[in-house]
């Protein structure tokens, strides 16, 4: 197939030639007609010089007659280019012949064309007549000549306009070119090619134009194809439908829950699958095209498996806004409903180890109140006896004596075994004193018990007049906390610090305690272990309360525990 570049090429060059041709011929025509005028005009001419020349005289024979008569007949005819005749009563007196030299002697193919048809001139008077006849060789080569010159002028001119015309289709077509290379690019997905600009108004507003679709292209494209990744890689199953219910398209997300694959779901009905709730109300949507959003239904797959699902629907309109069928989607919420019973579940489990926490500080503070009121008073009055007894059998009775002495000294160490019991059931300052001195007298015993291990206890902001839940929290996380590392963490030094400022960014009160130790440190992971347990309890006394728990460790770098609980938007007075 020829390119428009040759074919516009082609067509001009034809014009050309066309127009060099008309040229010619007109320039041949224009030739022949003023050929012939000369011809006959010259002959009219000649025929009446002789005419003129002949008057008042008659031809003779004689010798000065004839050879001035005779020089004129040749003269006219060398320079008119005619073959003259001229016969007196006795015959042919004169001849006179054009010259047959000339410097160009035209082709026979153009004197055909060219030479006139012209009839002999005959003339009588009165002693004789003339006959001049047409000798046009010199006027036909004159415009061989001519036409010659005319042609060379115009191949050359033929030549240069047909280069220029080249170049100037070739300029023109070149816009063209460009966009050819992009258009092809563009079939090749090349969609960020675009055009020069041009010289031409009208191209450049072409290349303006192009350029603009081609990025409004290449927008689409890309927002096609990045709504085709988000549809691929969707978790919910989407599902293209015609007025029928007929699935025409769907994802990969829509093969696993359905637990089908694409070929058999394509061209099925949507409606015919296992719906086990609002099945009914399913089919009319997809029939009427209707919008639906997260209507709750079963689904039962060919496995076997029932899936718990949230189905949507939105008409799928066209280019005229037409319905034209329904976009379909699937959620499946299995996995979500088995997460929120199992959160609803572990929400009861708090609330029952919360209740049962409660419960057991109750008991322990009755039990430690009992054995205050109970078993303190008995030790003590058996205490009374004794020393009573003791005072008045140190002399007389030195057997009684010394079994009364031993009676106290067994209930004294009863009754500090039962002090530790009940101070470790519900320590007793907590109640009355509140919680700083509580905590300042559990440091100090642990101080005492353990001297090699140095306690240090920094308390800051109100911790008076705190609630009764949080101060049993506060203090069995620090006594958890300090046992975890008397036990294991064989360290030196233990800090803790109890601290109640207000939280920016919560925008209220919160109290944050810290215990951090200089021992051996753990493996944050491993939670199978004693220690555990107790860390599982503290994490769940704070999330009792909506605090938080945080616990940073690694081995040789001792513990961190970070406990912060929320007191409220005001500050606790």
């Amino acid at each position: 197939m020829m390119s428009v570049k040759l074919k516009v090429n082609l067509f001009f060059t034809l014009l050309l030639v066309l127009s060099l041709l008309a040229g010619v011929g007109i320039l041949i025509s224009n030739a022949r007609q003023s050929v012939q005028i000369e011809v006959e005009e010259t002959m009219a001419a000649a025929a009446q010089l002789i005419t003129a020349s002949l008057t008042g005289t008659s031809l003779g024979r004689h010798q000065a007659a004839y050879d001035r008569q005779g020089e004129m007949i040749k003269a006219l005819s060398e320079v008119r280019s005619l073959h003259i005749l001229l016969f007196d009563s006795k015959g042919l007196l004169f001849e006179g012949e054009p010259e047959s030299k000339v410097a160009v002697q035209a082709p026979d193919w153009f004197v055909k064309v060219i030479a006139p048809k012209v009839q002999p001139l005959t003339k009588r008077f009165a002693d004789g007549h003339m006959v001049i006849y047409a000798s046009p060789q010199q006027e036909i080569n004159e415009r061989w000549l001519d036409i010659r010159a005319i042609l060379g002028l115009g191949l050359v001119i033929f030549i240069l306009v047909g280069l220029l015309l080249y170049w100037a289709v070739g300029w023109f077509l070149k816009p063209l070119e460009h966009l050819l290379d992009v258009l092809a690019g563009f079939e090749q997905g090349n969609l960020h090619l675009r055009l020069p600009t041009f010289n031409s108004t009208e191209m450049n507003q072409i290349s303006q134009t192009f350029n603009s679709m081609g990025q409004t292209l290449e927008l689409s494209i890309e927002e096609n194809r990045r709504l085709a990744v988000l549809v691929q890689q969707s978790g919910d199953a989407i599902l293209s439908l015609d007025h029928s219910g007929h699935i025409l398209l769907c994802n990969p997300a829509a093969e696993r829950l359905l637990n089908l694959p694409s070929s058999s779901l394509l061209g099925s009905e949507l409606s015919s699958l296992d719906f086990l709730d609002n099945k009914q109300q399913i089919t009319t949507i997809l029939e009427q095209c209707d919008t639906v959003e997260n209507l709750a239904t079963r689904l039962n797959s060919p496995d076997g498996n029932t899936s718990s699902v949230l189905l949507s629907t939105v008409p799928l309109l066209d280019l005229d806004k037409v319905v034209c069928g329904v976009i379909c989607t699937l959620r499946d919420i299995t996995e979500h409903q088995q997460a929120e019973a199992a959160e609803n579940q572990l929400r009861e489990t708090r609330l029952l180890a919360q209740h049962m926490s409660e419960v057991q500080e109750q008991e322990r503070r009755h039990l430690a109140r009992e054995l205050h009121d109970e078993l303190g008073q008995c030790l003590t009055a058996i205490k009374t006896d004794a020393v009573l007894i003791r005072n008045r059998t140190e002399i007389t009775e030195p057997k009684a004596f010394t079994s009364a002495q031993a009676i106290i000294d067994v209930a004294s160490h009863i009754y500090d075994v039962v002090h530790n019991m009940i101070t470790r059931l519900r320590p007793s300052p907590l109640d009355d004193l509140g919680l700083l001195p509580t905590l300042k007298e559990a440091i100090s015993a642990w101080q005492t018990r353990q001297e090699d291990i140095h306690f240090k206890l920094n308390c800051s902001g109100q911790l008076e007049h705190l609630n009764e839940a949080m101060n049993m929290t506060v203090f069995r996380i620090v006594q958890e906390s300090i046992t975890n590392a008397v036990r294991h963490a064989n360290a030196n030094e233990i800090n803790i610090s109890v601290t109640n400022k207000y939280d920016e960014i919560n925008e209220q009160q919160q109290l944050t305690i810290i215990i951090q130790d200089d021992g051996k440190g753990m493996e944050v992971q491993d939670f199978h272990s004693d220690v555990d347990f107790g860390l599982l309890g503290m994490r769940e006394r704070a999330h009792s309360l909506g605090g938080t728990f945080e616990l940073t460790s690694a081995l040789g770098e001792g513990v961190m525990i970070k406990v912060t609980l929320p007191l409220g938007e005001q500050p606790v007075t």
